[in-house]
């Protein structure tokens, strides 16, 4: 099977829980024990229409390291920063823990992750072309009958739940208009099952069986593809 090195430039979570009235002296309270603590501390803190936001600066264009508190869920974001999937299960863990009990929310309602990933084809220089004459049937030739150069494409698939702890699966291959080898992948795992605030430490485990399907199942399917 072919061997790739998955460079994982996102990961996101959405917690939800039941509809609350924000406030933000609470909220406060919780950017200022997460501030003790550096490996989840966010430096900013900002009240806006959408929410309470907590931040930290962006180092380099296009970074983004949030924590954003709205009536009904809790969004977390890290991009383009290096984050490892261990770090940003770390940050989940903690940053829920820590606003669950400040909040005194006694559960999650469903959970929300995603990762996305970069990886460079073995055959291929062309991320485009890869998809086009790989992914889909008939490839480019197919495509000449739309009589139009073609801007994007890609492929979208949807794998349903399999029992109430497996996640309902999203899955997005697309060529990367950054960089013409690499493809981008999505992955984003759903979970219904509510999670109670003692058993907040599952959210890491869906983040990590999020993970392992871009680089389990993810992999070996575009692998057969990644042929000379």
């Amino acid at each position: 099977m072919t061997n790739y090195e998955p460079r994982t430039i996102a990961f996101g979570a959405e917690i939800l829980h039941s509809p609350m009235a924000l406030r933000a002296d609470v909220v406060q309270r919780i950017h200022n024990e997460l501030y003790g603590n550096r490996e989840v501390a966010y430096q900013n803190f900002q009240v806006a229409q959408d929410g309470i936001h907590l931040t930290n600066p962006a180092i380099a264009p296009g970074q983004i390291s949030a924590v954003t508190f709205m009536p009904d869920r809790i969004l977390l974001r890290e991009e383009l920063r290096g984050t490892s999937v261990e770090d940003f299960a770390t940050r989940v863990v903690n940053v829920i823990g820590t606003a669950y009990r400040t909040l005194q929310t006694p559960l999650s309602l469903g959970q929300q992750f995603w990762v996305r990933s970069l990886i460079n084809t073995q055959h291929s220089t062309d991320s485009r072309t890869f998809v086009a004459d790989h992914l889909l049937a008939g490839g480019q030739e197919a495509l000449k009958m739309f009589q139009r150069p073609v801007h994007s494409l890609g492929l979208r698939m949807t794998f349903p739940a399999t029992s109430p702890e497996t996640p309902l699966v999203n899955l997005r291959i697309e060529p990367w208009v950054q960089e013409p080898r690499s493809l981008w992948l999505e992955v984003v795992g759903q979970f219904g099952a509510p999670t109670p605030v003692d058993k907040l430490p599952q959210l890491g485990h869906a983040l990590y069986s999020t993970y392992r399907f871009l680089t389990g199942p993810t992999l070996d399917y575009i692998g057969r593809f990644d042929l000379p």
